[in-house]
Formats: structure tokens, C-alpha cells, sequence
């Protein structure tokens, strides 16, 4: 692989898989994206508690509180021959992580799995399965680990019926 991206935002998810990323067999890759995308819609809901004033304050200490976290994580994950490209956009997640894939000609997508709940899941939809069903390239979706044995633990049980 040439390119992979990582989608970040504030989780110990993403964060996780972008551990995996970088020490898994992917890591012959040599170009990294490191993307976190702003939710334009959670920047309208500024208005609903009188904050619609202050949105273009809360948008620049939002842009720079995000750039230092993806600074952040480039000096923490790097490593000598490697080239991290952190990136900053304003879209609905799944489709700004697409979009960047395209645009950056991408070869495969490394995010986190959340697990918000099933109702939340069912009403809401996942941005990790949004970015599976309509991405371009193959996406690889990392499980926190607690969900990982809760799962592996509640197979056990299934079989056993």
C-alpha cells in the first residue's frame, strides 16, 4: 500500500486504530494521512444556546485545538521514513472521509469502530459503516478492545445454546 488514511477525532478508538495502523503489516506504507473531520451541522447547533455570535471563535479554537492533536499524534507515531499528512475539514464525517480518499488518492481507510448502541446505531447510523458501504477502496474497521471481548464472550454463549 502507497497511502492509507486514518480518520481521528478525539477517542481512544481512533487512537487505537491508528496504533494498529501504524504497527501492522501496513506499515511498509510509507505516506499516512491523519484526518479529522468537523461536523458542519454540530457548529450550527451553537445557535440553539445563544452562542450563534461566537460561532467563527469556537470554529478557530476548534481548528486549533484539533491541529495540535494531530500534531501531536504525527510526533508520536513517527518514525524515520515515514510522511504523515494531518488534515483538517469541515463535512459530515463519512463523506469528508471519502471525499479526502478520493482526493488524496488513498489506498485503503484504517478507523475506528465506536459502537454507540444499537437504537443509536439503528436511528443514526455509523459513520464506520457509512465509510464501509460507500468507500472507494477496502477499509479496515478496529474494535475497542473491551468491545472486542465483549463480543468474543457473548459468541461463547451463543455457541454453547
Amino acid at each position: 500500500m502507497k497511502k492509507v488514511l486514518v480518520p481521528i477525532d478525539s477517542s481512544e478508538v481512533s487512537e487505537e486504530a491508528l496504533r494498529y495502523a501504524v504497527e501492522c503489516a501496513c506499515a511498509q506504507t510509507r505516506e499516512w494521512g491523519f484526518l479529522h473531520v468537523i461536523d458542519p451541522l454540530e457548529l450550527t447547533s451553537l445557535g440553539s444556546i445563544d452562542m450563534v455570535n461566537q460561532e467563527d471563535e469556537v470554529r478557530q479554537e476548534l481548528l486549533a485545538a484539533t491541529q495540535q492533536h494531530l500534531d501531536e499524534l504525527v510526533k508520536k507515531y513517527a518514525r524515520k521514513g515515514l510522511n504523515f499528512k494531518p488534515q483538517v475539514v469541515y463535512d459530515r464525517p463519512w463523506r469528508g472521509i471519502i471525499n479526502v480518499t478520493i482526493e488524496d488518492k488513498a489506498d485503503t481507510i484504517v478507523m475506528g469502530f465506536h459502537g454507540r448502541g444499537q437504537v443509536a446505531e439503528l436511528l443514526l447510523g455509523s459513520v464506520a459503516e457509512r465509510v464501509v458501504r460507500n468507500a472507494p477502496v477496502p477499509v479496515s474497521t478496529i474494535r475497542p478492545g473491551q468491545m472486542r471481548e465483549r463480543l468474543i464472550e457473548n459468541w461463547h454463549h451463543l455457541g454453547k445454546g
